[in-house]
């Protein structure tokens, strides 16, 4: 089978008072969304680059007190983690399974299934003192590090990395200014502000749709760069 051709282009970016320039490679031919996410995460890697340099960020391997926040990510992020969790040996997908079907019981225990009628400051301030670690978390630190989403690459502190774990109003925790690209992915596939907690992430592929428009991997990126004006 032929390899799938690329396509390469340097993008010119400003964020906010950040200057990038960046190339970001996307396949040439019609692909699901999920495609691009590898060249969208490299996106965001430069731009947390630029917005932490000559800052002591105090987050290391090891200290997970962020897995444990309520985590948005997209459809189309969640249908590329989907994927990735298939693609696992089966001993390690069925331990994660059961991970991710412990996680959404105390979740909807709780009664945080439902975000409806609850701000999302109320939502995470209520999901983090439930205390509910990422099933992705394994020994304190991320197990799919390479693959994580876009907004766990968009947190980073300069604050003692013990007051990450003093409360779920995470007084005194001081977060690098990060432009939150991870915010254009909701509107990739549907222009909908749309999100779903990391921790439901198998629950809700029982429930969402699949098999979406199929596009040119540069339309994806020109969709995503036009969602990063809205």
């Amino acid at each position: 089978m032929a390899a799938e051709a690329h396509s390469t282009a340097t993008l010119r970016l400003s964020v906010g008072d950040l200057r990038i320039v960046h190339p970001i490679t996307v396949p040439t031919g019609p692909v699901p969304a999920a495609d691009v996410v590898p060249a969208l995460q490299e996106l965001v890697n430069a731009v947390v680059a630029a917005a932490e340099a000559g800052k002591a960020i105090s987050c290391r391997k090891g200290c997970g007190a962020c897995c444990r926040q309520l985590v948005p990510i997209s459809r189309t992020e969640g249908e590329a983690l989907v994927a990735l969790v298939e693609a696992m040996p089966k001993e390690q997908r069925k331990a994660l399974r059961a991970r991710f079907a412990a996680a959404e019981a105390r979740i909807a225990g709780a009664g945080l299934a439902d975000r409806a009628g609850r701000s999302d400051r109320e939502l995470s301030i209520a999901y983090f003192a439930l205390g509910v670690a990422c099933p992705f978390l394994e020994d304190e630190s991320c197990s799919i590090h390479r693959d994580r989403p876009l907004v766990c690459r968009e947190y980073l502190v300069t604050s003692p990395a013990e007051l990450c774990a003093a409360g779920p109003a995470q007084e005194g925790v001081t977060p690098v200014p990060v432009p939150k690209l991870s915010l254009a992915a909701r509107r990739l596939q549907d222009e909908t502000d749309d999100w779903f907690p990391l921790a439901m992430l198998m629950a809700g592929s029982r429930t969402r749709p699949t098999g979406g428009k199929r596009r040119p991997g540069t339309e994806w990126v020109q969709r995503f760069l036009k969602g990063l004006k809205n």
